[in-house]
This record gives structure tokens, sequence and C-alpha cells, in this order.
């Protein structure tokens, strides 16, 4: 992919991510589906990783598509994004999100 492909691409994954619900999550490889180019699964992952400590963009949605956190357990980065999930309403079981139950 050209550096401008690149850049655009990115601009839409962070788009489409920007604008996610509060309590939905995407996986990986639908953001990059969304975003234009459905093999850019590991690309959103490498944009997301060089996002700031203090961007506002909701990185803490995007799972694997098990339906899993992709950060090793008791990492920062996974206690990090597990926190942000729960504080949306989702469980987590080890890696595993769950949704709660509307009440």
């Amino acid at each position: 992919m050209a550096n401008q492909e690149t850049e655009a691409f990115k601009v839409q994954v962070l788009f489409i991510l920007a604008h996610l619900p509060s309590g939905d999550v995407i996986s990986y490889g639908e953001l990059a589906k969304q975003a234009g180019n459905t093999r850019y699964a590991r690309l959103v992952a490498r944009i997301l990783k060089h996002l700031p400590g203090d961007t506002t963009i909701p990185w803490h949605r995007v799972i694997n598509s098990k339906q899993r956190i992709s950060f090793n357990e008791g990492s920062d980065a996974y206690l990090r994004q597990k926190s942000r999930l729960e504080d949306e309403g989702w469980e987590v079981s080890g890696q595993r999100l769950i949704q709660k139950e509307a009440h």
C-alpha cells in the first residue's frame, strides 16, 4: 500500500472508530473492511498502537475476531482495555468479552 493510500486508510479507520457508539465493539478485521480493505487488520492494529496515550479515539473498543482482548492478560494495556470496556457495560472473563444483560 502506497504512503498516500496508507494515510487515507488510517484516516478512515480513525473516523469509523471515533463514531463507534459507546458500548459497541468491532474487530480489527471488520474495522479494516469498513475502512476499505479487508486484508489490513494488522495495519489497523499498528495504527492503534501508535495513538498517543491521551487520545480520545476509543481504541479500547477494538477486539479480535474471537471476541477477545488481544493483549496479554495482566499486561498494562490489557488492564487499561479491560477497565474501559467494563466501564461501558462489558464483562470480561480472562480475555473474552461477555455483554452484560440490560436491566
